[in-house]
């Protein structure tokens, strides 16, 4: 083990001398930034939380901003953004008096309290179930990146729907879809974890979202939800390409011509490709009968996108 300078002799990477719970202080989890780097350049031995109700690790959490609370108000009731539940309850026996880090038994007594408790924490009066708080909080701006340039750009919570998708146009001109998910779903009025945030916003701009895989719907679902994923996609293409474009896209020969002429196949209509080669295998497969059902389901799951598909579909079989 090395030595650290500064901490005396016989120091031992990772811990103070007057530190009765060495080596966990000193310590940022497997991040190792900051102060902790500026302190040892070896591996950090710290613990950090563990949700004890669906177990995910925390290695990021401000160790240091819960210790100031936990000073301050005694107790800290956190939430996990993996879970969404109220699953963490700090109090000042959780952090070592010498170094101000978490005790290393820390996820033994966090587990304790949550089986104690029988489960998520109770709330005060009129706090939410879900995000912890209470009534709506003031309405901040946070960070997004554009799946089409890159870019990043920041988004106010005050211009986002809570019923809605909202689409925000990026200076690339490609529409940035942002589900209403994002918001906490159960009081409705705050914004969920900047994670969780990122997280959705990612799943609902992909492309080529993996849409009607579920192998324990009817095949004739299957093939319906595909469609629609393929059709909800190429619409959300289409709103940043100019009108030309927005014309080949549903140009059943145009698509005919890429589908069935070796070359790379441009992005912005990729996905409408897809589908016409999916229209082309359900006629090869069971002739207009099934393409008529498939149509069919399409128009009970999300009568919206029928008529794109009716128009990309157009000309195949008899």
């Amino acid at each position: 083990m090395s030595q650290v300078e500064g901490h005396g002799t016989g120091a031992v990477a990772g811990q103070r001398p007057d530190c009765p719970h060495a080596p966990h202080d000193y310590s940022c989890g497997p991040i190792h930034a900051g102060l902790c780097a500026l302190a040892h350049r070896d591996a950090c031995e710290a613990v950090h939380p563990i949700c004890p109700g669906c177990f995910t690790a925390h290695p990021a959490v401000a160790v240091s901003s819960i210790a100031l609370v936990v000073k301050e108000e005694g107790v800290r009731v956190m939430g996990c953004s993996a879970c969404e539940r109220l699953t963490f309850r700090y109090d000042a026996e959780l952090f070592c008096s010498a170094c101000g880090w978490l005790v290393p038994d820390v996820n033994d007594r966090l587990a304790e309290r949550y089986l104690a408790n029988e489960g998520p924490f109770s709330l005060k009066p009129g706090e939410c179930s879900i995000c912890g708080e209470t009534g709506a909080n003031f309405g901040y701006d946070f960070p997004v990146t554009c799946p089409g340039c890159g870019a990043g750009r920041r988004v106010s919570q005050r211009s986002l729907s809570t019923t809605a998708d909202t689409v925000v146009q990026c200076a690339c001109r490609y529409p940035i879809t942002i589900p209403a998910d994002v918001w906490c779903p159960g009081c409705h009025l705050n914004l969920r974890g900047l994670a969780k945030i990122t997280k959705l916003i990612k799943k609902a701009n992909a492309p080529d979202r993996q849409i009607g895989e579920n192998v324990k719907e009817p095949p004739l679902d299957r093939a319906a939800r595909r469609a629609i994923g393929f059709a909800t996609a190429g619409e959300r293409r289409s709103r940043a390409l100019p009108e030309a474009q927005q014309r080949q896209m549903l140009d059943a020969h145009h698509l005919d011509m890429l589908l069935f002429n070796e070359g790379q196949i441009a992005d912005w209509v990729l996905d409408h490709v897809k589908l016409r080669s999916l229209g082309h295998r359900l006629y090869r497969d069971g002739g207009m009968t099934l393409l008529r059902e498939v149509t069919g389901r399409v128009d009970a799951l999300d009568g919206r996108v029928l008529p794109r598909v009716e128009i990309v579909w157009s000309g195949i079989g008899d």
